[in-house]
C-alpha cells in the first residue's frame, strides 16, 4: 500500500485525470518531492503490477523501485537498447528521468518500440529541458506535450517539503602561476595567490562548518572523474583527517558501493565523506546527508539540477543543510532560458518565508574576475567592459585619460586597440586592397598563386605574418575540450567509438580515446551473465560464437560471448576428428588460407585460427628467421635509403631481397640505418 505525503495528494489527484483522457503523459516535479510514490501508487490503485514496465537510468534507481514495486518489470535504457522488448503486453510503462531519451541511441529505439501503441505511457523527471541539445522538450517529444506539473523546486523549500540550505562559492583550482615579463600580469597572480590563500578550500570549510551546526558532517563529494578520487580525497583529508572517507563509482563492484552508503547513513560520532563520480546524480538519496561538495564542472543544467537534489531530500527538510561549490558551477547556468538569472536568486523567486531565504556566499567572483583579466592579458585579447570604456571615452578623452582609468594596459596597447575597433586612424602600410585580398584569397585553393603574383614584392612568409596578426590561419589547431562536449562522452562513454564520432564530429577517434582514459570512462559495460545463460554456454560448447548468437544470444555480440566462455571455463570443443584434419590439410596444401575459408566447413574461422592449425598440423612451411643482421644486408638497406623517394622500389621488394629478416625488423633497420647516414 502506497500512501502519499500531503502535498502530493492533489498532484495524485492531477495525474489521475490528465491519464483518463491521454495516453502519454509526464509529471514534472523537484527532485526529493515524491515523483515516484506518485507513480507507484498508480500502478497500485489500477491493479498494474504485473502489467507495468519501467525505464530506469541505472541500477541504483532500479534498486529503489523494486522496492516500491517489487513484483513489476523493471529495465535500464541500455538494457531496452540492446535487448528491444516487445512493449504490447504491458498496459503501462513508466520512462523514469525520462531526460534520458533526448539521447539519440535511447531516444531512437524507444520511438521504435512505442510508435502506434495504445498503451499508457508516463514519463518522470525533475528535468525535462535539455539546455545543452538546443533546449529540447522531452514532454513535447516524447509526450504530445501533455504535462502535469508537481511541486517545483522554490515552492517546495517555501513550503517546507524540502530543507533550505546555504550556499558557499569558491574555487579550489587555480591555475598554476606563469612567469611573465609583464608587470602588470605578475601584480595581478600576486593579489590571485593572496586571495586563492584567503578563500582556500579548508579555510572556507573550516569558516562555514565550525561551530558545527549539526552533531556531525555528512557531506556528499561530487568528483568530476574516477581518476580524480584520489586527489579529492587528500583535499578532504587535510581538512578533516579524523572524519571517515568512503567512495563509491561505477568502476567498484556493486556490493562495494552499497556498503559505501549504509556506512555513511550510520549514526556515528565521526564526520563522513562519501566521494562519488557518475553514480549518484540520479535515483538515490542518503539519508542523513547535510552537506554537498561540488568540486564537478558542468554546464548542464540537468547535471547541476540533479547534484543538487541529492542533498535535497524531503527527510532533511528539518536542518538546514550547505552546499559548497568550490568550481562555480552556479555561474555557468546564467545563460540557459529558464536559469538567466543567477541560480540561487533563481532558485529564490516565490519563495515567501524569510527564514527559507538561502542565504549565499560568493566568494568565487573576485577570483574569476581577476582570472578573466590574466587570461585577457596573456592572450591579448581585451575584456567587453575595456571595449565599452573605449568606445566611451577614446574620442572624447584621448589614450592617456584611459590608461588612468585601465592601469593594466600600456598606453600604446590601447592607441593599439583603438585603431583596432576604428576608434583612431590606421596609417596606410600596404597597397590598396592588400589586406582585402588576403583576407579573400589566404588559405584557400590557388590562393597563394594569386597572392604573389599580385603582390611579387612580398614574400611567403611576410603574408603569413600578416594573415596571422589579422586572426587568419590554416592551422587546425586542437580546440581544449568543452564542458558540454566532456557532458556528452559521460552520458554516451559506452557507446561504440564511431557513434561517438557521429556525436563529436570536431573530435578524433584519438582524441575521444584519450578524454574517455582522462575521464575515467569505461569503454564498454561488463554484461551480467544470468545461471541460466551460462548453462546454454556450457551444454553447447560445440556451436560457433556465430552460432550461439543466432539461437539464444541475438542481443549479444560475438566478443562478448567468446569473452565469457572463457571466464566461464566453457569454450567452445575445438578437438578435430581425423576427417576434419584430413580435409583442412587438403584444403590448405591445395590454395593455403584463402582456399580454407572459401569452404563452408571452416567459413567461421578467423585467418589467424586458419594459420594456427596449420602450425598444430605441421603444414605450413616458415622461413627461418636468424634475428642477426650481416653487413651485407645493412648494405642493401643502405643502397636502398640513398636512391632518392621516387626511385625506390617497394619496401615488399626490398624484404624479398633479404629472406631472414620479417618486414617489421627491416622497417626497424631502416629507421637506424638513417639516422646514422643523417
Amino acid at each position: 500500500m502506497i500512501h502519499l505525503k500531503k502535498h502530493n495528494i492533489p498532484v495524485y489527484e492531477k495525474l489521475e485525470a490528465k491519464m483518463k483522457k491521454v495516453h502519454r503523459c509526464a509529471l514534472v516535479a523537484a527532485t526529493g518531492t515524491g515523483k515516484s510514490y506518485i507513480a507507484a501508487k498508480y500502478v497500485c490503485d489500477h491493479d498494474l503490477q504485473s502489467g507495468t514496465l519501467i525505464l530506469v537510468p541505472n541500477c541504483a534507481v532500479m534498486k529503489t523501485w523494486k522496492q516500491l514495486l517489487p513484483d513489476t518489470d523493471i529495465m535500464t535504457y541500455q538494457g531496452m537498447m540492446l535487448k528491444r522488448p516487445d512493449f504490447s503486453p504491458y498496459k503501462l510503462i513508466i520512462c523514469d528521468e525520462m531526460h534520458h531519451l533526448g539521447a539519440d541511441n535511447w531516444g531512437e529505439v524507444f520511438r521504435e518500440l512505442a510508435t502506434h501503441l495504445e498503451q499508457k505511457i508516463l514519463g518522470l523527471t525533475a528535468t525535462p529541458i535539455r539546455y545543452l541539445n538546443d533546449n529540447r522538450n522531452m514532454v513535447t517529444e516524447f509526450f504530445d506535450g501533455n504535462l502535469v506539473e508537481g511541486v517545483q523546486l522554490s515552492e517546495a523549500i517555501r513550503d517546507e517539503i524540502l530543507p533550505s540550505f546555504e550556499y558557499i562559492t569558491a574555487l579550489y583550482d587555480i591555475p598554476k602561476r606563469k612567469k611573465s615579463k609583464d608587470t602588470t600580469t605578475e601584480k595581478l597572480y600576486t593579489k590571485l595567490d593572496l586571495m586563492s590563500n584567503e578563500y582556500s578550500f579548508k579555510k572556507i570549510l573550516e569558516k562555514h562548518l565550525e561551530p558545527k551546526p549539526f552533531p556531525q558532517i555528512k557531506a556528499v563529494v561530487f568528483v568530476p572523474s574516477i581518476a580524480e578520487i584520489e586527489e579529492i580525497r587528500d583535499i578532504c583529508k587535510e581538512a578533516f583527517p579524523k572524519a571517515i572517507h568512503l567512495a563509491a563509482c561505477s568502476k567498484y563492484k556493486d556490493e562495494e558501493n552499497q556498503e559505501a552508503y549504509q556506512v555513511f547513513e550510520e549514526d556515528t560520532f565521526f564526520d563522513t565523506f562519501l566521494y562519488v563520480v557518475d553514480i549518484l546524480n540520479e535515483g538515490r538519496h542518503l539519508k542523513g546527508a547535510n552537506v554537498e561538495i561540488m568540486f564537478r564542472r558542468t554546464r548542464s543544467p540537468i547535471v547541476y539540477l540533479q547534484q543538487l537534489g541529492r542533498i535535497l531530500d524531503s527527510g532533511n527538510k528539518s536542518i538546514r543543510v550547505k552546499v559548497f561549490d568550490f568550481v562555480a558551477n552556479h555561474t555557468n547556468m546564467r545563460e540557459y532560458t529558464d536559469l538567466k538569472k543567477n541560480t540561487v536568486t533563481w532558485i529564490n523567486d516565490g519563495i515567501g518565508k524569510s527564514d527559507r531565504q538561502i542565504i549565499q556566499y560568493d566568494y568565487a567572483m573576485k577570483e574569476l574576475e581577476l582570472l578573466e583579466k590574466i587570461r585577457a592579458l596573456e592572450n591579448g585579447y581585451w575584456t567587453k567592459e575595456e571595449d565599452e570604456l573605449m568606445f566611451q571615452y577614446y574620442k572624447e578623452k584621448g589614450p592617456d585619460y584611459l590608461h588612468k582609468m585601465l592601469s593594466d594596459r600600456s598606453r600604446n596597447a590601447i592607441i593599439s586597440h583603438a585603431k583596432i575597433l576604428g576608434l583612431a586612424k590606421v596609417k596606410e602600410k600596404y597597397p590598396s586592397g592588400f589586406l582585402e585580398d588576403i583576407k579573400t584569397y589566404y588559405g584557400k585553393e590557388n590562393g597563394w598563386d594569386i597572392l604573389l603574383k599580385k603582390y611579387p614584392q612580398y614574400t611567403k612568409a611576410f603574408i603569413t605574418n600578416v594573415a596571422n596578426r589579422n586572426g587568419l590561419t590554416t592551422r587546425n589547431r586542437s580546440e581544449s575540450w568543452t564542458l558540454e562536449e566532456d557532458d556528452i562522452l559521460k552520458e554516451n562513454g559506452t557507446l561504440p567509438i564511431t557513434k561517438l564520432m557521429e556525436l563529436l564530429p570536431k573530435r578524433s577517434k584519438a582524441s575521444i580515446t584519450g578524454r574517455k582514459h582522462i575521464l575515467g570512462i569505461a569503454s564498454r559495460t561488463v554484461y551480467k551473465w544470468t545461471e541460466e545463460e551460462i548453462d546454454i554456454l556450457r551444454k553447447n560448447q560445440d556451436l560457433t560464437a556465430k552460432e550461439l548468437k543466432a539461437q539464444y544470444f541475438p542481443y549479444l555480440d560475438k566478443d562478448t560471448i567468446n569473452r565469457a566462455r572463457t571466464r566461464f571455463s566453457c569454450s567452445r570443443n575445438t578437438k578435430w576428428d581425423e576427417d576434419r584434419i584430413r580435409l583442412f590439410c587438403k584444403l590448405y596444401k591445395n590454395g593455403g588460407c584463402a582456399e580454407v575459408l572459401s569452404h563452408p566447413e571452416f567459413s567461421d574461422m578467423t585467418k589467424s585460427a586458419v594459420n594456427g592449425a596449420a602450425n598444430r598440423y605441421k603444414i605450413r612451411s616458415e622461413k627461418k628467421r636468424t634475428g642477426t643482421w650481416t653487413e651485407a644486408e645493412k648494405d642493401i638497406c643502405r643502397q636502398w635509403l640513398s636512391l632518392p623517394e621516387d626511385e625506390r622500389t617497394s619496401k615488399q621488394s626490398l624484404a624479398e631481397k633479404i629472406p631472414n629478416h620479417t618486414k617489421n625488423g627491416i622497417k626497424d633497420m631502416l629507421k637506424r640505418l638513417q639516422k646514422e647516414m643523417i
